[in-house]
């Protein structure tokens, strides 16, 4: 039977009004988010130690709420060395932070802003702040009471072991039966379990926007990652995150180059042995160049690109508060000075005068004039100070500078950030300069003052050596050491090793590992030398140690 004309108009006018009644909804809806979005973030401008200290850097990691349930889910990765071995904390060579108000480690803070792009959020998120790789402890024995020092590289964070411990956890699938595809189970980290043991943590519970939050950041990091397991194969986790033959940075060393061939360039940068230690920050305003191989002559470029090989992206580093953020850190490092050798260890004793006088005229004999030498409250450089010293005459570890795409990542980094933004920095800023891009001869490392020499250990770009008196050869540079919570020998000024691994200092160091090496840089002489003098030697120690 056939639907009469007036039937249909009235058909017509009820769907339009439905139509016209979801849209309204659907704008409302759009209106109340983008007001309220408006109350989930609020951005904070620090002053410039607490910006160093508690503020982000565009580096957001995870939900609070997962950050604060991971360690209690997954214990088999973020207890590798066991429960007997101290906290997952303590076992990734994090410091406690009795002041962070969420019970997490220094260098992490929390923010409204969801990663990489710096949108609000009604959940907070964690976010590692340049404090996380720049405070570091020492101790001159075990269980003594450390002193704490902002300015250092950390000497026992292993922040690659971390985060795969933390990518681990987020892709195990629940057990299966036999002959059931391991794909097709289901993931052990939900919501519901995140809920769960947070409220059981904490006491609190999670609303309605912070679940809903939490579950699109899970599925799309998860995406992300399994997406990536194709270019870069997985975590290991499962207790072998510390291990050396699957993570060989070990503590306090980092491969920023592999994140910004693979985050800026879009290389697997898998297999490659660029390992760097992380720097001490003291006095950037004597520096002329940045990075070990001074590859960057431009203060903000150095830091903001630290900030990407730690996850940041072009987006969120031009968020204002992120922007203020950074500058205020680089300012506190400008004229950030050590303290000095007796004052941090007393105990230690007064130096000779004699011997510190006679070990200055060796170090402005032998090296002065690449390193400069205190001068009063500032520095007096050398006549190579500043300048990249080419690995033939080195003689350091190469890998840092000869791997594949050195050359041409300048390029890439320079494009990586837009003219207006506000971290845009000049080409030649950027080292090498496209006409060197492939002249290996140039490649090497770069001589800069070594005020607070005494605090720069494990030394060398790549941390291969351990102490003052085995880089100078007073003594035999050791081949192989173990890593991990060292403690500080004032004697030869540098971290002391046992004889065997042992659950504080569980990372064995093979020097002879690609990008390992301990050879090179022998000032003033090498240790088979026959000129070579011990007594001199000696007295240059005792002449670092004040610098």
């Amino acid at each position: 039977m056939p639907v009469s004309v007036p039937r249909l108009n009235y058909v017509w006018r009820v769907a339009l009004w439905v139509l016209n009644i979801a849209i309204l909804i659907a704008v409302l809806a759009t209106g109340y988010l983008v007001y309220i979005e408006r109350g989930w973030a609020k951005p904070i401008y620090r002053d410039a130690p607490q910006a160093f200290r508690n503020g982000t850097i565009g580096t957001e990691v995870m939900p609070l709420p997962v950050a604060l349930v991971l360690p209690d889910l997954f214990p088999h990765h973020f207890q590798p060395g066991g429960q007997e071995a101290g906290t997952w904390v303590e076992q990734f060579g994090f410091l406690d932070d009795p002041d962070n108000p969420d019970g997490l480690p220094v260098g992490f803070t929390t923010t409204n802003y969801r990663p990489q792009t710096a949108a609000p959020s009604p959940v907070p998120f964690v976010a590692l702040t340049c404090a996380l790789c720049h405070t570091t402890e020492f101790s001159t024995s075990d269980g003594a009471e450390p002193v704490r020092l902002l300015g250092p590289g950390s000497v026992s964070i292993n922040l690659f072991a971390w985060l795969d411990a933390f990518q681990s956890s987020l892709i195990e699938r629940m057990p299966t039966a036999p002959g059931e595809p391991v794909e097709d189970a289901p993931f052990r980290l939900t919501v519901p379990a995140i809920m769960a043991t947070y409220e059981e943590k904490t006491g609190k519970s999670l609303s309605l926007p912070e679940r809903i939050m939490t579950g699109l950041w899970l599925r799309q990091i998860r995406e992300r990652l399994l997406a990536n397991i194709e270019r870069f194969d997985e975590p290991y986790g499962n207790g072998r995150s510390r291990d050396e033959d699957v993570t060989p940075t070990g503590p306090t060393r980092t491969l920023a180059f592999r994140t910004l061939l693979r985050n800026v360039m879009h290389y697997p940068a898998n297999n490659l042995p660029i390992h760097s230690k992380i720097a001490t920050i003291y006095n950037q305003g004597w520096r002329e160049r940045a990075q070990f191989d001074g590859s960057v002559s431009n203060v903000e470029a150095r830091s903001s690109l630290a900030a990407v090989a730690a996850g940041a992206t072009e987006v969120n580093l031009a968020h204002p508060e992120i922007v203020h953020n950074i500058r205020e850190a680089i300012a506190y490092t400008i004229s950030l000075a050590p303290p000095k050798f007796q004052d941090l260890f007393p105990e230690a004793g007064q130096p000779d005068p004699g011997a510190v006088q006679r070990g200055r005229q060796v170090y402005r004999n032998s090296c002065m004039s690449c390193h400069g030498d205190r001068s009063g409250e500032g520095w007096e450089p050398g006549e190579r100070t500043h300048e990249v010293i080419p690995l033939s005459e080195i003689g350091t570890d190469p890998e840092r500078v000869m791997f594949r795409h050195y050359g041409e990542m300048p390029d890439a980094l320079h494009a990586y950030f837009p003219k207006e933004h506000p971290f845009a920095f000049a080409r030649d800023e950027v080292h090498p300069q496209p006409q060197d891009a492939d002249n290996l001869a140039i490649r090497g490392y770069v001589a800069g003052p070594v005020d607070g020499a005494f605090l720069r250990a494990p030394f060398l770009h790549n941390a291969s050596i351990l102490t003052l008196a085995e880089l100078i050869n007073l003594e035999p540079r050791r081949a192989q050491f173990y890593r991990g919570w060292n403690t500080y020998d004032t004697d030869r000024a540098g971290f002391a090793s046992p004889s065997a691994k042992d659950s504080r200092r569980y990372f064995l160091f093979e020097t002879s590992a690609p990008g390992n090496s301990n050879t090179g840089h022998n000032y003033p002489w090498a240790i088979d030398d026959p000129e070579r003098d011990p007594a001199a030697l000696s007295d240059l120690l005792a002449y670092l140690k004040t610098l």
